[in-house]
């Protein structure tokens, strides 16, 4: 078993000989099933205030409780009721009494630096022992990367903070990313005063655009010219088919209004959003449609609708189409018109101070172009 630090955990008596168990909270577990199980009076529930009863009646399945005990006594037990605060019971040696107690973390900031050889979730879990990395990376860069498309030789570093409890990773913070390619080469720092991400000029990441409309996806039929597989001729593809498993949440690729959600002839079930700057998006053979009509407002990234296989089609798929002024474009040059975050003034002198001390602390080795315009 892994060394604990009990004393931290505000446990007032010494723990050599006791055994200590990590348990996790059953589906339709109460905390009357706890008290009955352990031999823990019932007077103990009582005795809490009504918010804690509430709390404890909201524990996730899953999560971790743990236990002391002296051969079949329980001496100490710890309950976690959110991210910050537990229950804490103590057998006092006469009786059972319990409190709300701080939960202890124990924080590392860490470092990791390699390339990316089978995807950025894989190989950052080889790393980092943990799905959280990654899935924190993707979601910083997702209005700059394509995860899904990441070029050969592509490089990731990161410093991040981790909370661990009893040697189980439970929180982590990206502060610092980089993610280099032939293509591109893209920063993200945690600014501590407002906790958005700004690249290294203080330009914040997050636009009104996200890359592809699925997470995952494996283009089955590009833009242009083909052989229709039904219709069998030659006609123009005004779009791409990207291919997936059915009911593949379809996320809007930008802000915008809807202007169509009904069934439009060949293309099944189709959404069809209006965006700024003369861009229209389109998609298509939907299984079904989210909480969305027409005249809603949607946002980059929101779940407009289902993958399917309506209208002609030869298998689930989603056909995603851009026009650009009444003209179709190849949906994957489409740029949109992101919006802008920068800071300014002494907001953004303090943090390119803060970026300046966080890359020698940390032995960074970021690029900055000498003629890049300030804001």
């Amino acid at each position: 078993m892994k060394r604990f630090i009990w004393g931290l955990l505000l446990l007032p008596i010494l723990i050599w000989g006791y055994k200590v168990e990590s348990l996790e909270w059953q589906e339709g577990y109460t905390f009357g099933d706890f008290l009955t199980q352990n031999d823990l009076p019932v007077e103990l529930y009582h005795s809490l205030p009504k918010k804690v009863k509430k709390m404890l009646l909201k524990i996730p399945t899953g999560e971790n409780y743990f236990l002391l005990r002296d051969k079949k006594r329980i001496k100490q037990a710890l309950i976690p009721l959110n991210r910050e605060k537990q229950l804490q019971i103590i057998w006092t040696g006469n009786r059972y009494t319990a409190r709300i107690v701080p939960i202890h973390y124990d924080v590392s900031v860490e470092k990791v630096d390699i390339p990316i050889h089978t995807s950025l979730s894989y190989d950052l879990y080889q790393q980092a022992h943990t799905n959280r990395l990654a899935l924190q990376i993707e979601k910083i860069f997702k209005h700059k990367i394509d995860f899904y498309k990441m070029p050969e030789n592509t490089r990731v570093v990161t410093v991040y903070q981790v909370k661990r409890r009893f040697g189980e990773i439970r929180e982590v913070k990206v502060l610092y990313a980089n993610i280099s390619s032939k293509y591109y080469n893209q920063y993200a720092f945690l600014n501590p005063v407002d906790e958005h991400y700004y690249d290294q000029y203080g330009k914040g990441l997050k636009g009104e655009m996200v890359i592809a409309p699925l997470d995952h996806y494996k283009i089955s039929s590009p833009f242009g010219m083909r052989y229709h597989p039904i219709l069998h001729r030659w006609r123009m593809h005004e779009g791409v088919d990207l291919k997936a498993p059915l009911g593949t949440p379809v996320k809007a690729v930008a802000s915008g209004k809807v202007i169509y959600r009904g069934w439009f002839g060949g293309y099944g079930k189709t959404v069809k959003i209006k965006h700024r700057g003369g861009y229209i998006t389109l998609y298509a053979h939907l299984r079904r449609w989210s909480h969305i009509r027409k005249g809603s407002y949607v946002r980059a990234g929101q779940v407009i609708g289902y993958l399917g296989n309506t209208g002609l089609s030869t298998g689930p798929h989603l056909h995603f189409g851009v026009m650009y002024h009444k003209r179709w474009i190849n949906p994957f040059r489409f740029k949109g018109k992101e919006a802008k975050y920068v800071l300014k003034g002494k907001q953004r002198k303090n943090y390119l101070s803060y970026v300046k001390k966080f890359i020698k602390q940390y032995g960074l080795a970021v690029e900055f172009k000498k003629d890049k315009k300030k804001g």
